[in-house]
């Protein structure tokens, strides 16, 4: 009877349980590492929208002015056309 061995059954069975389990392991630990990264990108994009928006405000303000200068120098040189005209 001592050199009998003895025979381990469900061997496989709790081998592919580990294995399993491992995977599933790995999954949910990238899982959780990928809500984090969500929600830094969520972040992210709030601020790029409010960056965008106050650009926009900024460059409609800017173009405004610029409207406004083009105008007033469109404006002179059409009094200067006349006044050489009348003057002629």
């Amino acid at each position: 009877m001592a050199g009998e061995t003895k025979i381990v059954k469900g061997g496989f069975r709790a081998t592919l349980a580990l294995i399993i389990s491992i995977i599933a392991l790995i999954l949910s630990i990238w899982a959780y590492t990928s809500v984090g990264k969500e929600e830094e990108l969520r972040a992210r994009i709030k601020d790029l929208q409010t960056k965008m928006e106050s650009m926009k405000q900024e460059s409609s303000k800017q173009i405004d002015k610029l409207r406004g200068e083009t105008a007033n120098a469109l404006e002179k040189l059409s009094n200067a056309v006349k006044k050489k005209e009348q003057g002629e």
